[in-house]
């Protein structure tokens, strides 16, 4: 089979229900290039820094009409300087997915897929969401500190009409690029959304790794430009270091004719840790007030973020973020 490489502009579309399945496959035997760059300034009381924070780059292609496969990578490795081992291009997806064929011929019938690789776990909604879509320049703190994230192992996806899709993996839980598994146990993750409506995806997600225990539930609405969406996750880890961690976001934004869009967005996140009997605990309410900028269609994205923390016991500086995403 001869590849040929296609290179095609990606317009951005915000997902009602995100997910790691490959739905806009390449015509069999093509090869589809596509990704983003993301460029920022951060601006926090005297200082400020300037960084390419994410380059993407991801090629889709389809072996038979019913085997897709996935690579992506990222040019922009965060913090190197001189000395430093992080390596200048780290693989983010990298998986097969075999889509079973509709016999039916018709959206009615079930839709099982399986992917093997690497890929994003199938929990929480905003990590699901990727970086060039979301609406703010960053995603909620307790997201990036419990959610489950990419990793290593096999996932399951079934889709029945337009009611319901169930998504469940089993990984190594040790997260990307490592192939070890260092205190044997799997990780396994499952994620169930409901449309009641054609706008409005409702759903309740679980991981569990021994006694380490994640729950949550999220919703999103979208609607004639208007976006209300919230999340919340809480993680249980009894043992010598005891973590109870639990947080939540509210975002709400809306799109101004074609290419204005103001956000807010609201979080919160608690942590409490026993270690060697002493207890600690942090707990932080962000606000975002944030104004987005597109291109119609939409393959640039300019955010302007202003973030207000208050954070307990110690203190951050309030933030003001500038980004500006490309994608191809």
């Amino acid at each position: 089979m001869t590849l040929v490489g296609v290179l095609e502009p990606s317009e951005a579309q915000y997902p009602l229900a995100p997910s790691p399945v490959i739905d806009a496959r390449p015509p069999v035997g093509e090869l589809r290039l596509s990704g983003y760059v993301s460029v920022r300034e951060t601006i926090r009381d005297d200082s400020s820094t300037f960084s390419v924070n994410q380059a993407r780059i991801t090629v889709t292609a389809a072996a038979t009409s019913f085997v897709a496969v996935k690579m992506q990578g990222n040019l922009a490795a965060l913090g190197r300087s001189a000395g430093d081992t992080i390596p200048a291009f780290v693989v983010t997806d990298a998986y097969a997915q075999l889509t079973l064929p509709n016999e039916r011929g018709g959206s009615d019938a079930l839709r099982p897929t399986v992917i093997v690789g690497q890929f994003k776990t199938p929990f929480s909604l905003e990590y699901l969401t990727g970086f060039s879509l979301l609406q703010t320049a960053g995603r909620a703190q307790m997201v990036e500190r419990i959610a489950t994230r990419r990793d290593v192992g096999v996932m399951g996806h079934v889709a029945f009409r337009n009611l319901a899709t169930l998504a469940a993996a089993v990984v190594n839980g040790e997260g990307p690029n490592t192939l070890r598994n260092t205190n044997g146990k799997q990780l396994t993750v499952g994620r169930l959304t409901l449309f009641p409506t054609p706008t409005i995806a409702i759903a309740a997600k679980w991981a569990g790794e021994g006694s380490d225990h994640r729950w949550g539930y999220d919703v999103r609405w979208m609607a004639n430009g208007l976006v209300l969406e919230g999340e919340r996750i809480e993680r249980r880890a009894p043992g010598d270091i005891t973590p109870r961690a639990a947080g939540h976001y509210l975002m709400a934004s809306y799109t101004i004719g074609r290419h204005v869009q103001p956000v807010v967005k609201w979080e919160q996140f608690h942590d409490k840790r026993i270690e060697a009997g002493t207890t600690s605990e942090t707990r932080l309410t962000w606000t975002t007030y944030g104004l987005n900028i597109l291109s119609v269609p939409e393959v640039v994205r300019f955010q302007a973020n202003w973030i207000v923390k208050r954070d307990r016991p110690a203190t951050s500086s309030n933030e003001l973020v500038g980004q500006l995403i490309v994608i191809f």
